[in-house]
């Protein structure tokens, strides 16, 4: 039986939490899922513990590679995936049970939207509740809206996602058709391929969302901090690539900008960096004030002084 979504996990190095994001996976409720994971050269353990579970569950898909990359992982799952629609799991994240058939059912009654997301929990490693990722956006933020769990579509979807990149991957289903025909996730990228590939889908089809938390997001100590320069350089290149080739106004061009510079003033300020941390947070401010930009101004500057 042709399954209804092909859930894709890429795993390095994560055994210790697989168990956690499949569980989340076998206990969706009213889909037939195939899952693939693709491991990325691991060598903690991770492809014993996965051969052992394909014993068990015999819808889980076990796709070796030498180290090439998440974004190589990605992309050979998508190529062998069966389902219309695809749902993009990290190995350390989960999902509620009922996140895949609600998902579905909204994109199926709505064929002009290529991509969902869902607003998602940040959780610290003993898996305790930190905020929510919309709260953080003010751009985005709608007080009215918070407790639905309603899907609806984003209006100004290329723009807002310009300078306010709220999609969380492990929140995301896609068409499987829509995602090949924006050929996937960039490989020549270093970094932030998966907000060029939302991007790309924007371009050709609808977006929605819903504030409903569908799924938590296990805010690892030693795994973002020493990427974001890249991430962050990367998102630059996106950017330009982006305005040079589509029919982006100058009001979104200044949003995006002043969010890439608060993104170099978040770096250096985790680095302990506090010059840098300013300039950047001026830069910001100046060029797009609003509250959470004039806050981590006054941070730094109170940081600098005292």
């Amino acid at each position: 039986m042709k399954p209804d979504i092909s859930v894709i996990i890429p795993n390095y190095n994560c055994k210790a939490y697989l168990g956690k994001a499949l569980a989340s996976v076998i206990k969706q409720t009213d889909v037939i899922l195939e899952i693939i994971v693709v491991d990325d050269g691991s060598t903690d353990g991770s492809v014993e513990w996965l051969e052992k579970a394909s014993q068990t569950y015999s819808n889980l898909i076990l796709v070796k590679q030498i180290r090439c990359g998440v974004v190589a992982a990605r992309n050979k799952a998508i190529s062998i995936a069966q389902a219309d629609y695809i749902a993009f799991l990290d190995a350390d994240d989960y999902w509620n049970e009922d996140k895949l058939a609600t998902q579905l059912a909204y994109m199926k009654s709505n064929q002009k939207c290529t991509l969902s997301f869902t607003n998602y929990m940040h959780v610290d490693e003993q898996y305790n509740k930190i905020i929510d990722c919309f709260s953080y956006w003010p751009e985005f933020y709608n007080k009215e809206l918070k407790d639905t769990t309603k899907y609806q579509y984003l209006s100004n979807s290329q723009d807002m996602l310009l300078y306010a990149n709220v999609i969380g991957t492990s929140t995301v289903m896609v068409k499987r058709d829509a995602i090949k025909s924006v050929m996937c996730f960039d490989n020549e990228l270093k970094s932030a391929s998966d907000w060029d590939c939302w991007l790309k889908l924007a371009s050709v089809g609808e977006v929605a969302y819903t504030y409903q938390c569908a799924m938590d997001y296990l805010m690892r100590s030693n795994s973002i901090t020493s990427n974001r320069i890249k991430r962050i350089d990367a998102m630059r290149l996106i950017l330009k690539r982006f305005v040079s080739s589509n029919n982006v106004g100058w009001i979104t061009q200044i949003k995006a900008g002043a969010r890439l510079n608060e993104c170099y003033g978040e770096y250096y300020r985790e680095m302990g960096q506090k010059v840098p941390a300013l300039i950047w947070a001026l830069k910001a401010f100046f060029l797009y004030p609003h509250k959470r930009n004039l806050r981590h101004l006054l941070h730094d500057i109170k940081s600098l002084t005292a």
